[in-house]
């Protein structure tokens, strides 16, 4: 594991492949990506929505040490190492991607992520 990347995720897409029996969608998740080395942190929410009493939603920042995956918007980021923590079996969605200048196949490459925290909303929602 490289400094400073102190979790391990994987990365899983959703498609939509089929409506259910009352015309709902029912996602099917695919594992793209498993054991990739990551660090998440939190970010610090807009100072001027706090005040004003805006509930906010969490947002994070987030390093992944793979910089020749085909991470994309809307990918959902799973923490499954280490067993306990802050984030232990926590799932995300990445809401933004930015790649490193450097050629992708240098195994240097970085990919920095902005992602907010994803809970269910139901107990229809695949978990």
């Amino acid at each position: 594991m490289p400094a400073g990347l102190n979790q391990v995720c994987k990365v899983i897409r959703f498609s939509y492949p089929q409506d259910d029996s009352v015309g709902g969608a029912v996602p099917s998740g695919t594992i793209l990506y498993s054991f990739l080395d990551i660090r998440i942190e939190g970010m610090k929410p807009t100072t001027a929505l706090v005040e004003q009493g805006v509930q906010t939603i969490e947002l994070f920042n987030a390093m992944l040490f793979e910089g020749n995956v085909g991470i994309e918007h809307n990918d959902q980021i799973e923490i499954v190492l280490p067993a306990v923590g802050w984030f232990a079996n926590k799932k995300f969605r990445v809401i933004g991607v930015q790649r490193a200048s450097s050629h992708p196949a240098l195994d240097r490459n970085q990919i920095k992520l902005t992602l907010r925290r994803w809970d269910i909303s139901h107990d229809n929602d695949i978990q």
